[in-house]
């Protein structure tokens, strides 16, 4: 384990997942709006590094597509 100095950390947070949908759970953020928001309340805590997964503008669900614009 690597200790790191002057206790600096790296939080990591990752509101979107990979396989949550809002079928599953009504917190998953999918939407621009709730992604953003989620991630600014997260950063108020600590949070310095965040992790996202794309989602289909037209079904919220996960997506691999290159290029995909959340604001289309």
């Amino acid at each position: 384990m690597t200790k790191l100095s002057n206790n600096k950390f790296i939080l990591n947070f990752t509101p979107t997942g990979m396989i949550p949908t809002k079928e599953m759970t009504p917190n998953v953020p999918v939407q621009p709006e709730e992604i953003i928001q989620q991630v600014s309340e997260a950063a108020e805590l600590g949070v310095n590094m965040v992790h996202l997964h794309a989602r289909s503008p037209e079904t919220g669900e996960p997506t691999y597509k290159k290029g995909l614009s959340a604001l289309s």
